[in-house]
């Protein structure tokens, strides 16, 4: 079972990570989640780059060779993450940011053991 949680969460990073790629970097994908959050005008370029060292970031995990290492590592850069976006966001729109990754993160992993249950 713990490889299997292990598996997942490799596979969650990965998925994070092209994502990450092709939709972060994105015009489109910014303007909407600044709408959504409601950024002010001084939130916007410091949002830009704390959502661009957390692609980066999770891009390391992608090359890490040790899977058992993979989950500590996403934590880490998870909770840094959420960290720095506390400084930068308002209490409103930082719940609604943290609400936003968890509900992504939650969907990614509910995918993938969906997708690892139907091919067993």
């Amino acid at each position: 079972m713990k490889k299997v949680i292990i598996a997942l969460v490799a596979m969650f990073v990965i998925t994070m990570s092209a994502n990450a790629q092709s939709d972060n970097n994105s015009k489109v994908t910014f303007d909407r989640i600044s709408s959504y959050l409601e950024l002010r005008v001084d939130q916007v370029e410091p949002v830009k780059t704390a959502m661009a060292q957390f692609s980066s970031s999770v891009e390391s995990i992608y090359q890490m060779k040790d899977a058992s290492k993979i989950g500590e590592a996403w934590e880490k850069i998870q909770n840094r993450h959420k960290a720095t976006m506390k400084k930068i966001l308002n209490e409103k729109q930082y719940n609604k940011y943290v609400e936003m990754l968890d509900l992504t993160a939650k969907n990614n992993a509910e995918r993938m053991m969906s997708e690892a249950t139907a091919a067993q």
